[in-house]
């Protein structure tokens, strides 16, 4: 497997994984109508800041490793 096709995996697996802890609480007191403690709730916030800053780190290193377009012009001297 390619390591671009690696990157983009690992960046899909972030943006999952940031989903299902993100929903998890609205999903939970949405559909069953129990009610979470305040420490649950902070902690699926914290812990979905962190994955979305690691999102965030992969992304920018997989847009950071692609190819630059080739432009017409010569490079500067």
């Amino acid at each position: 497997m390619s390591e671009q096709r690696l990157r983009y995996r690992a960046f899909l697996s972030v943006v999952a994984a940031t989903l299902v802890v993100a929903l998890a609480p609205v999903i939970v007191s949405g559909l069953l109508g129990k009610v979470l403690p305040e420490a649950l709730i902070a902690t699926s916030d914290k812990v979905t800041t962190g994955l979305v800053t690691l999102l965030g780190t992969i992304g920018g290193l997989l847009f950071r490793q692609s190819q630059p377009i080739a432009s017409s012009e010569p490079p500067a001297p």
